[in-house]
């Protein structure tokens, strides 16, 4: 990728094709050009493009510039780099596999490979291996400083004894008191500077590592597959000098402990007129105590030991959470907001109940926002934005995210149920009609796609196809965007399918009501594997919501009761 311009340079390319200046206010990794927002809408419907996903040039410039300029073409043939050698641990073209790994076996798909690799334990053992780092890095300083803080002491109380001393001797010795001090400081100063020199090595250690956190965030946020993956590997090498340097300063003698001891001289205690010093100082240097723990770093584990298979979920609990009050309670969708936090829709008409409950990150209840009808579903649209679905209105509202007042409505006149939204395509289960694909900034309706499902309730758009659950028929039917089945699930284990949604890699996860479960299904709908139960304390789920921000699932009954969970791949 060629270096990219500041924002206000950046360009749409389809424009500058046709000889137009238009700025660009999106970004598509995949086609590697800007989009102003007349090509947008068509690059939303396109078939070769309404699957890529887009940034804003704003998130786009975000992104370390070793990021933003990974090569998506091979710089020797020029064709797209799609393929991924396992033996070289090389990404390739076509042409490479010919003239340079002709007879390497296990040449893979490289979008195959860099599947998951946000949810992958590769990724998660980078972001460890950098806290861990730093947290031994403050470890080191903490020793540093309290090594400070026993020759403070030792300097204390070495000045006292020689207080104590002086008061034995007449004022001849004073010069000889003062000069004892003097060494005595000196010396303390001088082993000081050599801590300090070496906090301050640690401090601009710990100063990389955290730009190193900060990168990963930004990467994971913004980037693409392939793009997290080299980002993540450039940045797992410079982690692993930063520990090399770590565990070579531990053996260096700067980080061996310092302490003052001092001796008065046999002549300072038989002939004190005749002494000419009262004391030598000492200085004690030992081995610190203190090591750095940790698991080398995992670094040669390969892109394609990431399993992201149903077989291979884990879930791992991180916190559960309760609405405040126990009546008039109908939770039918939720979702987790960009700054992490959690919003509920109730669908109950209680004036007191109703409208939506927003809680923090952790659980903990903040406010409730009063709607004009009762709320049922809801898509978050970018970072400031959220669309709600107003069956009972007949309609469509976006709320702003900062104070949940409504900005505008989107579109009237239908009966609007459930909501889901990829790169500025919002797609909504509209009852007795089908499922509408609209326009998240003009409101425009794109496509409708006629849906025979009696009570229509709940769809979720991934990718090229859109999921729709029967819940009185007990089926999951997967459906591209021309309408037609690519496949139905069904089964004794999916009882009352409610909500559905996925993680990055296709993987299906189904709120069953009448099962009391959460299930995930293939992305080919021919497997199955149950992922929490009665057995783990749910009764009635009818809501979930999966963020790849930060690989986190939330569940929720109809009663208000939720869970959150890690998601990863074991």
């Amino acid at each position: 990728m060629a270096n990219l311009l500041p924002k206000s340079d950046i360009f749409c390319g389809p424009c500058e094709s046709q000889n137009l200046t238009n700025v660009a206010e999106l970004w598509c990794p995949n086609c590697n050009e800007g989009l102003c927002s007349k090509c947008m809408e068509y690059h939303k419907v396109s078939k070769a493009s309404r699957m890529h996903k887009t940034i804003t040039i704003e998130n786009l410039t975000a992104l370390p510039e070793f990021v933003r300029n990974i090569d998506h073409v091979c710089t020797s043939h020029g064709n797209v780099l799609e393929l991924y050698c396992s033996v070289h641990e090389k990404v390739c073209c076509i042409d490479c596999v010919s003239t340079e790994h002709s007879e390497c076996p296990g040449i893979t798909s490289l979008a195959k490979v860099v599947r998951g690799v946000k949810e992958s334990e590769f990724y998660h053992s980078v972001v460890s291996h950098i806290e861990e780092i730093t947290e031994f890095g403050i470890k080191l300083q903490n020793n540093r400083y309290e090594n400070l803080a026993r020759l403070q002491q030792e300097k204390d109380f070495l000045f006292e004894k020689v207080k104590l001393k002086c008061t034995e001797v007449t004022t001849h010795f004073d010069g000889l008191e003062k000069h004892l001090k003097q060494q005595i400081a000196s010396t303390i100063a001088q082993q000081s500077e050599h801590i300090y020199e070496v906090i301050s090595r640690l401090q601009k250690k710990e100063s990389a590592l955290k730009e190193y956190q900060k990168q990963i965030s930004t990467i994971k946020e913004n980037a693409t597959d392939l793009q997290v993956f080299w980002g993540l590997t450039k940045i797992e090498s410079n982690v692993a000098g930063e520990e090399a340097n770590f565990e070579c300063l531990t053996e260096e003698s700067v980080m061996k402990e310092a302490s003052v001891k001092m001796r008065f001289t046999q002549k300072f205690e038989r002939l004190i007129n005749s002494m000419k010093r009262m004391g030598n100082i000492e200085i004690n240097i030992k081995n610190s105590d203190i090591h750095f723990s940790r698991t080398k770093s995992q670094i040669a584990k390969k892109l394609l030991d990431i399993q992201p298979g149903i077989e291979n979920i884990k879930l791992t609990f991180v916190t559960k959470f309760q609405l405040p009050f126990d009546v008039d309670i109908n939770i039918c969708c939720c979702a987790i907001l960009p700054d992490e936090r959690v919003v509920m829709a109730n669908n109950n008409s209680s004036a007191d109940r109703g409208g939506m409950h927003i809680l923090s990150e952790n659980g903990e209840y903040q406010f409730r926002v009063v709607c004009s009808s009762s709320p049922f579903g809801l898509a978050v649209i970018n970072k400031s934005d959220i669309a709600v679905s107003f069956y009972k209105e007949r309609s469509i509202k976006i709320y702003d995210l900062e104070n949940f007042n409504v900005k505008h409505v989107l579109l009237e006149g239908h009966y609007f149920f459930g909501l889901s939204v990829e790169s500025g395509c919002l797609v909504s289960a509209v009852r007795d009609v089908g499922i509408y694909f609209i326009s998240c900034t003009s409101g425009k309706i794109l496509k409708t796609i006629p849906c025979d499902t009696k009570n229509l309730t709940y769809v979720h758009l991934m990718g090229e196809n859109a999921f729709v659950s029967d819940y009185e028929k007990n089926i999951l039917y997967c459906r591209n965007r021309d309408g037609e089945t690519v496949w139905k699930y069904s089964s004794d284990a999916m009882k009352g399918p409610r909500n559905m949604c996925t993680d990055t890699v296709g993987n299906i996860f189904v709120a069953t009501f009448e099962s009391h479960s959460i299930i995930a299904i293939s992305p080919d709908g021919k497997t199955y594997k149950k992922l929490l139960g009665f057995e783990d304390g749910f009764k009635f789920p009818k809501a979930l919501y999966f963020s790849a921000n930060t690989s986190s699932l939330v569940v929720v009954s109809q009663l208000g009761s939720a869970r959150k969970y890690r998601l990863s791949y074991a």
